[in-house]
């Protein structure tokens, strides 16, 4: 899937609705159930914000594919890679000191792995607008 404008919202939506309370459910059950309402409102509005935009700028079905989109791509799972290498093998210290469950370990370390390709998605894509 190209990420574009649009496709911003939609994924940090599904994001918030699927990633985010797993999370949080790995470190406390209470705190999961007063954030699940919260979270999944909030992942609804952004869905249909980015729906919205998706259909305003007519791009829900039609994927442009170039050599800057290319490298864009290229570029962030690149950078995205590296960061979450070093990430896990901080966290994996700190997870091993603190006595994290694997379950807590990997649900934090796959939110920030995809976090991080969108966060540097977005980055390499503005920064080429300049």
């Amino acid at each position: 899937m190209k990420l574009t404008r649009a496709t911003y919202f939609i994924i940090i939506g599904f994001i918030l609705m699927s990633v985010i309370p797993t999370d949080i459910r790995g470190f406390s059950e209470e705190l999961e159930d007063q954030l699940f309402l919260p979270l999944l409102i909030l992942g609804i509005i952004l869905l249909i914000i980015g729906i919205a935009l998706a259909i305003k700028d007519k791009e829900l079905f039609h994927v442009i594919s170039d050599e800057r989109t290319k490298r864009v791509d290229r570029s962030a799972v690149y950078y995205s890679w590296w960061l979450i290498f070093i990430f896990a093998y901080i966290y994996g210290v700190i997870a091993h000191i603190k006595n994290f469950t694997i379950f807590q370990y990997m649900s934090i370390l796959l939110t920030v792995m995809i976090l991080s390709m969108i966060l540097f998605h977005m980055y390499f894509n503005f920064k080429g607008e300049e």
